[in-house]
């Protein structure tokens, strides 16, 4: 298959994983994406030929930079030591003590392989751990820990994972050669990181203060450092691109710590270009993952070596073991840290403990080293047990990710996020129908005679927002009866509508050109009018857009009488609708029937100066942004009176700008 339809068919899958997770928050994106390429594999035979560079150098060389360009600075301070000790002690820890037991477990696999993939498993995944946090209410402190220590240990584990694999292709190992290559390469692999970052920045800078401040530039320029970075310490120096790029982003992160220096929508652009390069990349890599789970299975029982069970176990060990010395760890640092602080050797908090052990999720990093073993050795032989490490690593993957979803709610207990949870908030949509109903009252006291209509129709658009919030939120029985009877009403109107054309075409009054342009615009504001009120219309979307396209057609041959009479046609039969609609006989809900009839003097008003469309979509906008404003006062208010968390208001603030981006985007095309 060519390379195209693989990406696009990844792409796919990774977007029908989000589909589900969504539907299915409790299970990890990451596990679904691994099951669904899992499934791929299974019943279409689909496969992916892997090469250890571009591996190497399309997955790993991005997803480390940006740990470095986010880290944060003041957490990852604070917790230095326990960081330091996880990314950099614990990992040779790992290796070490865990390859031997490997070895003791599999004393069929050579010592060296044992080491590479203890080594290979020992970086965390904190994009999984995250994804389980919010659900498990895990303690900041843990989580910053986690994050902190997968910066470094992803650097890290891939280094002795190197060495590792290096010793069992050439089939020789020198302790102090190892170590003189490691202090080389990690120490030249941070020069050309800092070096060629600074001067990737510096140049950036100089090309902005000469007037290049083209935000799609700046944005290549920033997404292609990590793939040059990685490639010059490679393949030039011969040093590390892992700590290159990881060093390297770093540094970019300590460059644009002052944000005013830089284009505000440079920042935001370059952050959502970022999480859709990450959140691809983590997803074909567990995609992946799947998709080689049930091959390696398939070589390791025809190689006789090892029945299927008896891998399974192998693999679930394999995780015990990494989990007890992790546990261990914890432990043992707690001790020593109390104590050289003075306090009680033995307060110790196997809680927390037991939390940060099942919180070494192994993920992406694991994943793309582990497919980046070489087939054959230096002497043309076969890699070996290539198939049973690629099995195992890809099944601590798995038993460390559900460990982690069932065992980290159970024994997690967050006061701070309890107490935090019980002080009874509201929710998104609770506030957002708050805001929208103070945007009304805000514009709504700037009505006059000139830009009545136009406040109208942007009301119109609210409270459509707001029937959709309001049947979301309360979803009972007065609400229901309430929509069916507006449905009712409009359904009518309508009807009136039809009616009236119908009596002017028979009378003469217009052409029958004019008679199916009423008729197809008529046709398709009631299908976009009764599809906000029918979540489940997908014919009535189907209708909309049909009819969409036929009042585009019909305006490409249109001419400015066609046009005149259209309008004149069409004010004709608006103002005919809104007299029958003031009839007291038309509905007891005076109130809706009113909000209905203001509706139809906005079309009326549309029609009547279709010419001077520019002024009205020049208001329209200004009071756009008027209503914008008075929702983030709104937001505020609401905030300080206890309402809504910081949270939300956040989440809220941010969608208002992006309505107004948008809105100003628009008003530039």
């Amino acid at each position: 298959m060519e390379v195209i339809e693989v990406i696009l068919l990844l792409i796919g899958i990774l977007l029908l994983s989000n589909v589900i997770n969504h539907y299915i928050p409790a299970i990890p994106a990451s596990l679904i994406q691994v099951i669904l390429g899992c499934g791929l594999a299974l019943f279409t035979n689909f496969q992916i030929p892997l090469s250890t560079d571009w591996f190497l150098l399309l997955f790993i060389a991005p997803l480390l930079f940006n740990d470095g360009r986010r880290f944060p600075k003041k957490e990852l301070w604070e917790l230095k030591m326990p960081i330091f000790g996880n990314a950099i002690v614990l990992v040779f820890l790992t290796t070490i003590v865990g390859g031997f037991l490997i070895y003791k477990l599999i004393p069929s696999m050579p010592l060296s392989v044992s080491f590479a993939l203890a080594a290979i498993l020992s970086p965390t995944d904190p994009v999984a751990v995250q994804s389980i946090a919010s659900k498990a209410n895990l303690p900041s402190n843990i989580l910053h820990l986690v994050n902190g220590e997968s910066l470094i240990n992803d650097a890290s584990g891939l280094i002795a994972f190197k060495y590792a694999v290096a010793a069992t292709v050439t089939g020789y190992f020198s302790v102090f050669k190892a170590a003189s290559d490691f202090v080389y390469t990690s120490i030249m692999g941070a020069v050309i990181g800092i070096v060629t970052m600074l001067i990737i920045t510096s140049v950036r800078k100089f090309l902005y203060r000469k007037g290049i401040k083209n935000v799609i530039f700046n944005v290549v320029l920033q997404i292609i450092a990590p793939f040059a970075i990685y490639m010059l310490s490679e393949e030039v120096f011969h040093a590390s691109g892992v700590i290159a790029v990881v060093t390297a982003g770093i540094v970019l992160h300590m460059k644009n710590s002052t944000k005013q220096a830089l284009s505000p929508e440079l920042i935001l652009i370059n952050e959502k270009t970022w999480d859709i390069i990450i959140y691809i990349l983590n997803g074909i890599v567990f995609l992946i993952l799947g998709i080689e789970l049930p091959f390696a299975t398939e070589a390791v029982i025809k190689s006789l070596k090892f029945n299927t069970l008896q891998s399974i176990m192998y693999a679930v060990i394999t995780w015990l073991v990494l989990l007890i010395i992790r546990i261990v760890w914890i432990t043992g640092y707690q001790f020593f840290s109390n104590l050289f602080s003075g306090k009680r050797p033995f307060n110790i908090d196997i809680r927390v403990a037991t939390i940060v052990g099942f919180s070494g999720v192994r993920g992406a990093i694991t994943m793309a080293g582990v497919l980046s073993v070489p087939l054959l050795t230096s002497t043309g032989k076969a890699f070996p047990d290539r198939d049973l490490i690629t099995f195992i690593a890809s099944g601590v993957i798995v038993c460390s990710l559900i460990a982690a979803v069932i065992v980290l709610p159970l024994i997690s207990n967050n006061k701070d996020v309890v107490k935090y949870e019980k002080q009874d908030f509201w929710n998104v949509d609770r506030a957002k129908i708050h805001l929208l109903r103070a945007a009304i009252n805000n514009i709504d006291k700037s009505k006059n005679e000139v830009n009545k209509n136009i406040i109208y129709s942007l009301i119109w658009q609210y409270q459509i927002v707001i029937r959709k919030l309001s049947l979301k939120l309360y979803n009972d029985e007065q609400t229901q009866n309430f929509l069916q009877e507006e449905v009712r009403i409009r359904e009518k109107a309508i009807a009136l509508e039809r009616q009236v054309a119908k009596n002017m075409l028979n009378n003469h009054h217009i052409s029958k050109v004019i008679f199916d342009e009423i008729d197809q615009r008529i046709n398709h504001r009631e299908s976009e009018v009764l599809s906000e009120f029918d979540r489940f219309s997908y014919t009535l979307e189907w209708k909309s857009a049909y009819q969409t396209l036929k009042v585009w057609l019909f305006k490409k041959n249109e001419n400015d009488k066609t046009v005149k009479d259209l309008n004149n046609a069409l004010v004709l039969v608006f103002n005919y609708t809104i007299q029958e609609l003031r009839k007291s006989s038309f509905s007891d809900n005076k109130d809706l029937v009113r909000q209905i009839i203001l509706e139809y003097e906005n079309l009326a008003y549309l029609a009547k100066n279709n010419n001077n469309k520019f002024n009205y979509d020049e208001q329209y906008r200004k009071l756009q942004i008027r209503a914008f404003g008075s929702q983030r006062k709104a937001i505020q208010s609401l905030f300080e009176d206890g309402k809504i968390d910081w949270t939300t208001a956040s989440d809220l603030r941010q969608e208002i700008n992006y309505l107004e981006n948008v809105e100003l985007y628009s008003s530039e095309e």
